[in-house]
């Protein structure tokens, strides 16, 4: 892989000037090369330090995203085919376990079999941009399998409108335990497209619908959402799981997608909801801080930041206040750049969703996948 002009780049950036398109493609690539030495072994695998070196079939689609954006095609068939051969026996359709790593008697395979939609989704989308981009039909044949897969264990009726589950275990809580960061109607606008035997812009109004009613007091998503599966209607957590209903490192990623629907499908309702998060642009400019935890009511939950949600924050400013996202790029996200990415070398999840976020708001990163 080629590293355009990456000194340049960097030196642009962290000087406050306003960085070209190949500029910023360079930073993406030099980043994404330590990323992938740090985090992703030869087999494909995607390692997590902070969890005791597990995968997860979400940070197996972070990279699959990640080398479709900067053309790294070697990465992406490495990624995929350790996935299908550890996570999903074999079966490249198959929706993959969640969880891999070391069992109590020192062997290291699948933990936990079952999936998670979030992963799903996001494997999905880039199996299909993929097929396009570098011509490969065998990628759209794995991704109509794992989209049919998603629609009939992943989704179910609730109110009688289809909505997208956590995972299939999500069945069977009363009441549903919902996520509104899995909800990822940019991916099922792509799924419409390719997968002609599923109703897939069916997920979209009811999503919306349940961005807003989940929302809480202070105007922010929860990590969790409980609904109702006869009415629809959010109701409080059940009893031990209160914290649900914090903004955290769940719902961070709602930004993101939020700002994908109005950059990419110029979405009302998203643009809409995202003017809630003004409200920490506010509170961001106050402190240069944020908390990584938020209350419902607005308390902090945590006398910490997280790099991931400023990475996330990043094109959600960007589309009512750009100047703020620069401030909080050349402030807080670029100061803490190391040899690996930002932050914390062991945080491979915070790094995805700085870079992921530094993508979109670059315009790096597309509905088609790379710019």
């Amino acid at each position: 892989m080629t590293l355009l002009g990456a000194p340049a780049a960097l030196a642009a950036l962290a000087s406050g000037a306003h960085a070209s398109e190949t500029e910023d493609h360079a930073l993406l690539e030099e980043t994404w090369a330590a990323y992938r030495t740090r985090y992703i072994l030869p087999s494909g695998r995607v390692v997590d330090p902070n969890g005791g070196d597990r995968s997860t079939s979400e940070g197996q689609a972070y990279a699959l995203v990640r080398a479709l954006v900067v053309g790294d095609p070697a990465t992406f068939e490495r990624v995929r085919l350790w996935t299908v051969d550890n996570l999903q026996h074999g079966d490249p359709t198959q929706l993959p376990a969640w969880h891999w790593g070391q069992r109590a008697d020192g062997q290291w395979g699948i933990l936990d079999e079952m999936p998670a939609a979030d992963a799903d989704e996001w494997m999905a989308w880039a199996l299909f941009r993929a097929a396009r981009v570098w011509s490969r039909p065998d990628y759209r044949s794995q991704a109509l399998g794992l989209a049919g897969h998603i629609w009939d264990a992943e989704t179910m009726l609730i109110a009688g409108q289809r909505v997208l589950l956590p995972g299939p275990w999500a069945k069977t809580m009363a009441p549903v335990r919902l996520n509104p960061s899995y909800w990822l109607p940019f991916a099922w606008r792509v799924f419409a497209e390719e997968d002609t035997a599923h109703d897939w812009k069916a997920l979209i109004d009811p999503a919306y619908k349940l961005f807003e009613a989940c929302k809480s007091p202070y105007g922010l998503p929860p990590d969790w959402c409980h609904v109702d599966a006869a009415s629809g209607l959010a109701l409080a957590p059940n009893a031990g799981l209160e914290k649900d209903a914090d903004f955290g490192f769940e719902a961070f990623r709602v930004a993101w997608t939020l700002a994908a629907e109005v950059l990419w499908y110029k979405e009302p309702r998203a643009d809409s909801l995202l003017a809630d998060f003004n409200r920490l642009a506010r509170r961001w400019k106050g402190h240069d801080k944020l908390p990584a935890v938020i209350g419902p009511h607005g308390v902090a939950q945590a006398d910490y930041a997280y790099q991931g949600m400023y990475g996330a924050l990043l094109p959600a400013w960007s589309v009512y206040r750009p100047a703020r996202s620069n401030a909080l790029w050349h402030r807080t996200i670029s100061p803490t750049r190391t040899d690996t990415g930002w932050g914390s070398a062991a945080d491979y999840y915070g790094q995805n969703w700085i870079w992921l976020g530094f993508a979109l708001w670059r315009g790096s990163m597309t509905a088609g996948g790379p710019a």
